[in-house]
């Protein structure tokens, strides 16, 4: 099922992507493109009963998209990086492991609503379906696994001309559960504060 779940979500991302370059042409829609900065703060995931305390962290992206009045669709491809500090016992005190990490990269493909309120400003919300790949670093293992993510989100938004605005706002991501050595982690994901320039051609 998660095999099938990644090819779908490849295959709209790649639609998405391909629709959006396509509509760059004479008489297309406006095309934007959008770099992304993420303060991240992740849950603790939990695998055999123990919890991977986790701290925040950051993450970085960038998208492409296209703009039809208050509605914009985009295909984003994104990364997020969070250390791990301890192992622990559920409610128990934590053992400190050296060193370790939690990477994420998304592929989603995104749907945005804004609400016009003056000035430039404006109010947005969001919603994104895509894959994503989750990548444990602990002690003596580093391995990955993908399956279907998703991700909601609001936040404001401000138009400096026709060729500029930047977005500040939240987004929720969350993750499929994936397996590492055969082994299930859950509780994967994330709430992040997201800063984005966009330039729309």
């Amino acid at each position: 099922m998660k095999k099938v779940l990644s090819v779908l979500a490849v295959s709209a991302l790649v639609f998405a992507g391909g629709s959006c370059l396509a509509a760059g042409g004479p008489g297309g829609s406006p095309v934007y493109v959008k770099v992304l900065g993420k303060f991240v703060m992740p849950s603790d995931p939990e695998v055999l009963g123990l919890e991977l305390e986790s701290d925040n962290g950051y993450g970085f992206g960038g998208a492409v998209g296209l703009q039809y009045d208050q509605m914009r669709f985009e295909a984003e491809i994104a990364s997020q990086k969070t250390d791990i500090d301890a192992i622990s016992a559920r409610g128990g005190n934590g053992i400190g492991i050296g060193s370790g990490d939690t990477r994420i990269t998304t592929y989603m493909v995104n749907g945005y609503y804004e609400f016009p309120v003056g000035q430039g400003f404006g109010i947005y919300v969001t919603a994104g379906l895509g894959m994503a790949t989750t990548t444990f670093s602990i002690q003596n293992v580093d391995d990955d696994d993908s399956g279907f993510a998703w991700k909601g989100g609001a936040g404001v938004s401000y138009t400096f001309n026709s060729n500029m605005a930047a977005d500040f706002g939240w987004e929720y991501i969350d993750t499929d559960d994936p397996s590492i050595d055969n082994v299930e982690f859950s509780d994967v994901y994330s709430n992040n504060l997201v800063a984005a320039f966009r330039y729309k051609f």
